[in-house]
């Protein structure tokens, strides 16, 4: 599981793989000077939960990853990714497509 850092304390977990296709997408966002949500689901204490985090350019973001193994990219999950990023619920984590075969 690798990590994002946003701020100074806050830490949220995610395995490599999404990581590695949110830094794409945050990455390019950040780089825009634009701000947007991101938003996903979780299960923690066998309770479903859903945490909105309102990414900034002016706050520092660090992704921190469990292996130094680079994880193939999916250009259609990037793509859908990205897409969700511009909506009005700004970036939601989408489940991968199967359609490109790659390990999740």
């Amino acid at each position: 599981m690798g990590t994002l850092i946003y701020g100074r304390t806050q830490e949220y977990e995610f395995d490599d793989r999404t990581l590695e296709h949110l830094r794409v997408v945050i990455t390019s966002r950040v780089r825009k000077n634009e701000s947007f949500f991101l938003t996903w689901t979780a299960q923690r204490h066998r309770q479903t939960v859903t945490t909105s985090l309102w990414i900034s350019p002016a706050v520092p973001l660090v992704f921190s990853f469990s292996s130094d193994t680079r994880v193939p990219i999916s250009r259609e999950w990037l793509q859908q990714l990205t897409r969700s990023s511009y909506s009005s619920q700004g970036l939601v984590i989408l489940p991968e497509p199967a359609s490109e075969g790659c390990p999740r």
